[in-house]
């Protein structure tokens, strides 16, 4: 069902991305991207090495503008990067130099400063990283890293959050814990997240909706509802089901059992 404008937050129409080339060949990266997302909503992007997610997220952050087709955000075209869209990458980019605290209100350009410690006081609380205020990156772990980086993301409330593969090289068990932390956020927050992912199981067990892109050039395959309740349980037969379901756009498996069709 199409979203009401009232309902969307992120609009993409007809969005065509080519790259030139060194020999002054064209690469078409993504075609005719067609994707809404509504306010509050938690979209996960899922897709082979190199078929233009997070060319797509980087161009909903604003930082590619080079493209054809439209790219609107709360209405409103996109003409570059915006405290409207929080932006967190799979490395968290701190400044080592700065403490976990002045990293967060770095985030904070022109706001007096003591509303900056308040509200980075408030961010680094929502992300339990309160007793590692005042210590530097290098004296913090990978998911420790990672949880500075989101709050430096959020600091500014941002409407949108843009995740590319936020814990992609985090340990199997640190990374559920920060996938249980990000919906807590978000529950609390309310804030619109869309996260680039590698992960089938991640996409399932986080998103309302995974968008599953071709091989390049990226086109939408599908959008595949994720209506399960959470908490989700990951062994959970409709869940494995919807994981086999996206698996089955990019591997030869059987096919899922007509009574289990989703």
């Amino acid at each position: 069902m199409a979203l009401q404008d009232s309902e969307k937050i992120i609009d993409i129409t007809h969005l065509h991305k080519k790259f030139t080339l060194e020999n002054s060949n064209e690469l078409t990266v993504l075609n005719d991207i067609n994707l809404s997302v509504k306010k509050g909503e938690f979209i996960c992007i899922v897709g082979g090495s190199g078929c233009g997610k997070s060319t797509l997220l980087r161009t909903i952050a604003g930082l590619d503008l080079e493209f054809e087709g439209n790219v609107a955000v709360s209405g409103k075209d996109i003409n570059g990067p915006s405290k409207t869209r929080g932006l967190v990458f799979q490395e968290a980019r701190l400044f080592p130099w700065m403490t976990v605290q002045q990293n967060v209100e770095f985030a904070l350009d022109g706001v007096p400063k003591a509303e900056k410690k308040r509200r980075a006081k408030e961010i680094l609380e929502l992300v339990h990283l309160s007793d590692f205020a005042k210590s530097y990156p290098k004296e913090l772990s990978g998911g420790m890293a990672q949880r500075a980086n989101i709050a430096r993301a959020l600091v500014d409330n941002p409407p949108v959050l843009l995740l590319d593969e936020p814990f992609g090289a985090l340990d199997a068990f640190t990374k559920i814990q920060l996938q249980d932390e990000l919906l807590a956020i978000q529950e609390q927050e309310g804030t619109t997240m869309v996260m680039v992912t590698h992960d089938i199981e991640e996409a399932v067990y986080l998103a309302d909706r995974v968008v599953v892109l071709s091989n390049r050039p990226g086109q939408i395959k599908d959008i595949i509802d994720i209506d399960i309740s959470r908490p989700r349980h990951r062994n959970d037969q409709y869940f494995v089901l919807k994981k086999k379901k996206i698996f089955n756009y990019f591997f030869e498996e059987k096919e899922i059992e007509e009574d289990y069709v989703i």
